[in-house]
């Protein structure tokens, strides 16, 4: 089977013996990404009577609304909770507990109406109270809606937590086209992430010997292609474009899910993003959308390999920093830490420590193995920082 060709609505409960030698499934029953697909969601909940719909007061007003006001029409027993924030709505313990003590106990699925935030805490939930979940994205913003894992914030510190696919992803791409422009930036700028990512995973399975699969690679790579070849038409909210990038997000999801974990799509570009974050929220200081960090990110540990490479050769194809950099000029997103407020002494740090945030192998910690990270870090934020 070549994975790559299939469609992504043909995704849905998918499982194949791969040429890796493991088996990879898929366990979402449904994704439909397209003009007016919320008019999908009763069909999909047909199983179900009882529905909990969880937004904030923003995605609240852009599509929960609209989406209760659906299910109810439909004869749903609907129940709901809007979490209200001034600022951006963190992942923490305080929202987790917040949607437990909110959740009916009669609840037979959850419906999240946002993006990255309300599907992480949707799905935890959904995991540890055994309730299927089913995400309806606001905006193309970041490539969890079809993961199995969810970025939280506890005690402080940002952890990934194993946890499970949601029953059904809806992307409405006449919603998904009006998100504000700094979404669609962190969309593409979490796409563009995989370069570096997919080169990480590569280069542990050359080094350590950790487990690589060559389809799972060409998967992502393909959705990421194909969301660069439509880079032009993003910014100008184009709905082939828009369709592109989240089909880009949602294959880069679903590629998480037949691994496993987030290997395939999260290498140091996202443990300098995660550093970056950690860092404002321990100051109480708003951060950037994740996407957006990622992207600048890629640019700088596809700096990183260069440096690297070039004090001893690596072996495999290395990320062209330029190319990465290029991209994000191309559709006017930041593509320096400069433009997204990280401080000198940050980004420093960041490059030096971004690896203790979780244990993966990237190329942070090969290049500390050699001994050449503290210099490297040097010459990177010379570079920007001059």
């Amino acid at each position: 089977m070549d994975i790559t060709k299939i469609e992504l609505h043909n995704m849905t409960c998918l499982e194949f013996d791969c040429s890796c030698g493991r088996k990879h499934r898929s366990g979402i029953k449904h994704i439909s990404v397209e003009s007016g697909s919320t008019r999908n969601l009763p069909l999909f909940l047909e199983p179900f009577k009882n529905v909990f719909v969880v937004t904030d007061n923003h995605t609240h007003e852009v599509c929960g609304k609209k989406v209760i006001a659906l299910l109810k029409r439909q004869g749903f027993v609907v129940s709901h909770h809007t979490f209200f924030s001034t600022g951006f709505l963190v992942p923490d313990e305080k929202a987790l507990g917040e949607l437990i003590i909110e959740l009916p106990s009669d609840t037979d699925v959850i419906v999240g109406v946002g993006s990255g935030t309300i599907n992480d805490l949707c799905r935890m939930i959904s995991h540890k109270c055994h309730i299927p979940y089913v995400i309806v994205a606001t905006a193309p913003s970041m490539d969890g809606y079809a993961s199995t894992v969810s970025p939280l914030i506890i005690k402080r510190t940002k952890l990934t937590y194993e946890a499970v696919f949601p029953y059904a992803v809806i992307a409405d791409t006449d919603i998904l086209k009006d998100a504000p422009l700094d979404m669609l930036y962190a969309g593409f700028g979490d796409i563009l992430g995989k370069v570096t990512s997919l080169t990480d995973w590569n280069l542990s399975h050359k080094i350590s010997g950790e487990y690589y699969c060559d389809t799972i690679a060409a998967l992502v790579n393909r959705a990421m292609q194909k969301c660069v070849d439509n880079l032009n038409g993003i910014s100008k909210r184009e709905p082939e474009a828009i369709k592109s990038l989240v089909e880009a997000l949602i294959i880069s999801g679903v590629a998480m899910g037949f691994i496993g974990n987030s290997r395939p799509a999260s290498g140091a570009e996202h443990h300098l993003a995660h550093y970056w974050e950690i860092e404002a929220l321990s100051k109480g200081e708003a951060h950037n959308f994740h996407g957006i960090s990622v992207g600048v990110g890629s640019v700088v540990i596809s700096k990183l390999y260069n440096l690297v490479n070039k004090a001893e050769s690596l072996g495999i194809d290395i990320p062209d920093s330029s190319y990465v950099e290029d991209l994000l000029l191309k559709l006017g997103a930041p593509k320096s830490p400069l433009e997204i407020g990280i401080t000198e002494s940050v980004f420093y740090n960041s490059i030096l420590n971004a690896m203790e945030i979780r244990p993966r192998f990237t190329i942070l910690r090969h290049a500390s193995q050699l001994g050449i990270l503290e210099e490297a870090a040097r010459s990177i934020t010379s570079f920007y920082y001059k």
